[in-house]
């Protein structure tokens, strides 16, 4: 049965535009060769499932809905990002220092997915029987089921990374990341266009419920698509598990070089711009009284933002550079904050609050592709073999993953004062981001400075 799905990826690969040249290959054994067609089908098509389900429990849309709807208090929507964000990547050495004595890493993968898909489908439930006359047990259910969830992602981040790295060749990496995008964005693009249609504000927590039920299905069948790659390593014995002494070498040895930390740091500063969705949406559902219906249009806009993005930013990491287009991607972000600010100063009608609202899930979504695409190239450059990439993936999480919990003051600045100190503090960090992203070494002087 595996080999009849594997033939069918084939086919499906067939049918795509996917230019490629014999130089791609270059270094690549015969069964990465062989095996390519299928391999690349699997990726690109876990975008119909994994990213959609994403979108749709993305932090700044759906959850800070949900959140707000439980709570006034903007402190707890600022605490979505750190948790959903920051716990996903804080444990990833330990993650992949344990990952990398497995012998069949995708496995893991679509372990997580299903156990993510379980988290989602609990929190339905909890939505439908608790309703909103529970809130506070609700909220604490929400944060039980993000904090979990952020913990299985930083499993599946490294397995799909790594992953990547041995079955797609690096050339042809940023089109891998670009198909599995633009799938994922035509699906969302669909669950926005029946959110907009058949939920309101009169839908409740009914609503949400489904929402959370279908992302958790989603999870499920992403995983299950993963599960189909041929792994060159199935089979091979798993390399020796490094200990907390080597982990903590291993560390020390990336900080102390240059270029890795410029890179950390550039990534630490990004963080703000590409995550910070939340503290804009929440501006439209205070200020303009944006409810239910007006997630559908947003979600519509932030699927079909990678259908765009990922071709663009694939296209030019893989013919410009990954450091290129990085600081291409975060000099757009820059337009996230500007716009905010016009929003605070203009006394907007609903409609153009929500015109302006949907260029900023654009802008933010389509400087995230960016980031997300580049600097996950650039990390698996940076691995000096394949049996410390995993590692290597996990120390740069966990130290770009840190920073966020910084972004657990944002909600409460918002309390305070509003919104005006974030908008500037993001447009700074994204400012100076873009700098150092064009200052980055190349990735054959970041491998060889690493090794």
């Amino acid at each position: 049965m595996m080999t009849n799905f594997r033939s069918a990826l084939s086919t499906v690969f067939r049918a795509l535009p996917v230019q490629m040249a014999a130089a791609d290959f270059t270094g690549s054994d015969a069964r990465v060769r062989q095996t390519f067609p299928a391999n690349f089908a699997a990726f690109a098509l876990n975008g119909l499932f994994f990213p959609t389900a994403g979108k749709i429990l993305a932090a700044g849309l759906l959850l800070t809905w949900f959140v707000s709807t439980l709570t006034p208090a903007a402190f707890w929507v600022g605490l979505i990002i750190p948790i959903q964000y920051g716990f996903a990547l804080v444990a990833q050495p330990l993650i992949g220092a344990w990952l990398a004595g497995r012998r069949r890493r995708v496995w893991y993968y679509a372990a997580q997915a299903l156990l993510r898909g379980g988290l989602w489908a609990l929190l339905a439930l909890a939505a439908w029987r608790l309703g909103a006359d529970r809130p506070a047990l609700l909220l604490a259910i929400f944060f039980g089921v993000v904090v979990l969830d952020a913990v299985a992602a930083g499993v599946g981040n490294i397995a799909l990374n790594d992953a990547l790295a041995r079955v797609i060749p690096e050339p042809l990496r940023g089109r891998a990341r670009s198909w599995r995008g633009i799938f994922g964005g035509v699906t969302a693009g669909a669950a926005g266009i029946l959110i907009a249609i058949f939920f309101s504000e009169r839908s409740g927590m009914a609503a949400y419920a489904l929402l959370f039920a279908a992302s958790g299905v989603l999870y499920v069948l992403g995983g299950l698509t993963i599960g189909l790659i041929d792994d060159p390593q199935e089979g091979a014995r798993g390399a020796r598990q490094p200990s907390l002494r080597d982990i903590r070498t291993r560390i020390g040895t990336l900080w102390r070089d240059d270029a890795f930390r410029r890179f950390v740091l550039t990534q630490a500063l990004l963080v703000p711009p590409v995550q910070g969705l939340p503290f804009f949406a929440l501006l439209g559902r205070r200020a303009f009284n944006l409810e239910l219906d007006a997630l559908g249009p947003l979600l519509i806009i932030s699927a079909v933002t990678p259908i765009v993005a990922n071709a663009a930013w694939g296209w030019l990491a893989d013919n410009r550079g990954n450091r290129w287009a990085l600081a291409a991607a975060a000099a757009l972000g820059l337009l996230a904050p500007i716009l905010g600010c016009v929003l605070l100063m203009e006394p907007f009608d609903r409609t153009t609050a929500l015109v302006l609202l949907g260029s900023i899930v654009f802008v933010i979504g389509a400087a995230s592709v960016g980031v997300d695409l580049t600097t996950k190239n650039i990390v698996l450059d940076l691995a000096p073999n394949a049996a410390e990439r995993p590692l290597i993936i996990g120390v740069n999480d966990t130290l770009v993953g840190i920073p966020t919990a910084l972004l657990v003051g944002a909600g409460a600045i918002i309390d305070l004062v509003g919104f005006a100190p974030i908008y500037v503090g993001i447009g700074a960090l994204t400012l100076l981001g873009v700098v150092l992203a064009g200052r980055l070494p190349t990735a054959a002087h970041q491998a060889e400075a690493v090794a």
